[in-house]
């Protein structure tokens, strides 16, 4: 029925000289005075409303042309304010990633994370640099918020990154005001944890907890998050365990560092020494 309608309206002089035709075929047949009410009866009757019909499907149209406009230049607005706000984030982000650079001379390797893997909780990040840019396996990823995780899988232009969420990732840690070491990695469903805590120790809620020196991959003192509970742990049965609250919400992450300074990194191995320093003074800095 639309189409048929459709193909009227298209078609619509075409009709109109039709039908004056055939009424003027009509009046033919016709005296001169019954022609002139005839014609004034056609006017009223069939020409005016139809060109009052005519004008108004013109002027819906019309309108209805002018709203696709307008919903085009308001989605088109709408893509420019987005562009913005996204250049006005990353100016943001680049601003913070710079002061963090810049507050010790540590020789970091900016990167810009290409892909975030796969699943509703990637364990590992791509980034675009890779060997010809000084990347090996097992240099520390940062943000200025703290530790991403390390790098594993290295190409010559990307490079894989193991982050702190993934099942195999372990890195020592210790309260950042304290000695007391474990390990901390992924716990019970995917969350971040400290396990191996000996039962002395004392843990407090909101305490911050960052990477102790040892293993030979990370230095001291890189934020790996804050203590949201304490429990103990079932499976090591003497030992503690602390559900972790990261310092880095991976979901926001689009640049990242990769630590590679001579002050740690070995030149011919390409492992870290075990820190003399805390790098914990790059996020007391104001």
């Amino acid at each position: 029925m639309a189409k048929f309608f459709l193909f009227l309206w298209d078609h619509k002089q075409s009709l109109i000289f039709l039908l004056l035709l055939l009424l003027s075929l009509a009046a033919l047949s016709l005296s001169g005075t019954q022609r002139f009410h005839l014609a004034r009866q056609i006017n009223r009757t069939i020409i005016t409303p139809f060109q009052m019909a005519v004008s108004q499907v013109d002027y819906v149209l019309r309108l209805k042309k002018e709203n696709e406009g307008l919903r085009k230049n308001n989605f088109i607005l709408t893509l420019e304010l987005f562009h913005l706000e996204e250049a006005k984030k990353q100016n943001q982000r680049l601003e913070r990633l710079l002061d963090f650079a810049r507050r010790a001379p540590i020789h970091f390797i900016a990167c810009r994370v290409i892909s975030g893997g796969l699943g509703e909780k990637p364990e590992v990040f791509i980034i675009d640099k890779g060997s010809l840019h000084g990347l090996r396996p097992n240099l520390p990823v940062l943000v200025p918020e703290g530790l991403v995780g390390k790098t594993i899988e290295i190409d010559p232009e990307r490079t894989v990154v193991q982050l702190y969420n993934h099942q195999d990732f372990r890195v020592s840690a210790k309260p950042s005001k304290g000695e007391e070491r474990g390990i901390a990695g992924s716990g019970p469903g995917g969350e971040l944890y400290l396990f191996n805590i000996p039962l002395r120790t004392l843990l407090k809620e909101g305490e911050l907890i960052v990477s102790s020196g040892m293993g030979g991959i990370f230095p001291k003192g890189i934020p790996i998050g804050t203590v949201a509970s304490v429990e103990k742990d079932e499976e090591m049965g003497i030992k503690l365990r602390a559900r972790l609250i990261p310092a880095v919400d991976l979901d926001k992450v689009q640049e990242v560092f990769v630590l590679a300074d001579s002050a740690f990194v070995s030149p011919t191995a390409g492992e870290l020494y075990e820190a003399t320093d805390t790098l914990l003074n790059l996020w007391n800095e104001p």
